[in-house]
């Protein structure tokens, strides 16, 4: 639930405790179940009082009828000193915030970047977003008045919020990097006078920016990343939320999937099998591939209450996102459950067709789920050892 967001935590602990902050894209990557999950995860940070979010890319989504919706509710904290109305140019929320931690003064406020492939459909969403430097030249300058700590949303790739920083020298404090790059960690630019904070996506880590402050005004900030490992606790209240959630929400994908239409059809003539036509042949094959995860992919998820979540079945089937791969709608479609045979070889009916078959796919299959954020641990060497045939 911490994804891409940074704890602004004063060293001296009489004069603040902590500051919640969320640098955009809430939405995640999540397609079929985007709306669901973004409600709930704007619900789970207004309960632990997030102080300020803004808006990514991703978020519109959502749609624009109910991003505006959420975002003007006033129900939750959105600033953003450069994402406009499309058509009238207005501000779609407050530019800025100032909160009061036991007579400490905090302003936020953010800036969006919108990528030049996703510009077009966020504009058809009815969002826009001005230049970034223009839009906090207006802003910064009255926060820095105002508040003794200035902090910066920027949605955006490292380097330009680098830019930022650098633009406004001795202006900022902290600069909350939320982006799409890989890897993790923090930019401290030699120029600038902030500290910039990153995190990883899927709550794996969040920034922290430690304030010393002297004489009521900022003296030293420094940052760090804390990676959640296995090896940290889990918060019972919390978790069991989550897992409440899950479960409601995979209840509600399984009966769209059995009140849903499949449509079954296949552009180039060919279709699945199913491993146990494979196994009428290739017994050997077919003992050896019981005895692999694959085998049990599926069950894996019906344990965790997961199985009608098509973000997370995908990778646990056969054939999912092919018009005639798995379907939920038919009956569960338990003939291509599991990581089967034609994962990796390709549709059986092109058995024996050219020569090739077999050998079209194979490692190169792998990558479509053992990616670095399912699979961190992935070598291709090592688990092929696991499986072989």
């Amino acid at each position: 639930m911490a994804r891409r967001a940074a704890f602004i935590d004063s060293v001296r602990t009489e004069v603040g405790g902590v500051v919640l902050v969320d640098a955009g894209n809430f939405t995640g990557h999540q397609v079929e179940t985007a709306e669901a999950r973004s409600l709930f995860l704007l619900e789970v940070m207004k309960k632990v009082d997030y102080d300020a979010i803004t808006i990514g890319a991703s978020d519109t989504r959502l749609g624009g009828g109910l991003l505006r919706s959420i975002v003007q509710g006033g129900e939750y904290p959105f600033v953003s000193a450069n994402i406009v109305d499309s058509e009238s140019r207005d501000l779609v929320c407050d530019p800025y915030r100032i909160i009061d931690r036991d007579g400490l003064r905090i302003g936020i406020t953010a800036v969006t970047f919108f990528p030049f492939a996703k510009l077009e459909s966020v504009q058809a969403e009815g969002f826009d977003a001005l230049d970034p430097a223009e839009s906090l030249e207006k802003i910064v300058p009255e926060l820095r008045r105002e508040a003794d700590v200035v902090i910066v949303l920027a949605r955006m790739h490292s380097n330009r919020a680098r830019q930022l920083g650098e633009h406004f020298v001795d202006m900022l404090d902290v600069v909350v990097v939320g982006n799409s790059e890989g890897g993790r960690g923090l930019v401290h630019p030699e120029n600038g006078g902030a500290v910039y904070v990153t995190s990883s996506d899927r709550g794996q880590s969040f920034g922290v920016a430690k304030l010393a402050l002297a004489d009521g005004r900022v003296d030293r900030v420094t940052g760090d990343e804390v990676i959640l490992t296995k090896r940290l606790p889990e918060e019972p209240e919390m978790l069991s939320t989550v897992q409440e959630f899950q479960r409601n929400l995979n209840d509600l994908m399984r009966i769209q999937a059995a009140t849903g239409k499949a449509l079954q059809s296949s552009a180039d003539g060919h279709y699945y099998l199913g491993v146990e036509s494979c196994a009428s042949c290739h017994e050997r094959e077919y003992e050896i591939w019981r005895e692999t995860p694959h085998a049990h992919a599926f069950q894996t998820l019906v344990t965790a209450g997961q199985e009608a979540l098509p973000e997370c079945y995908g990778c646990h089937v056969t054939g999912h996102g092919d018009p005639i791969g798995y379907d939920p709608a038919v009956d569960g479609d338990a003939r291509l459950v599991n990581v089967q045979c034609e994962v990796c070889h390709d549709k059986g009916s092109r058995h024996s067709r050219d020569g090739d078959y077999g050998r079209s796919l194979l490692m190169n299959a792998c990558g479509q789920c053992h990616d670095p954020d399912n699979s961190p641990d992935f070598d291709a060497e090592i688990y092929w050892l696991m499986m072989e045939h």
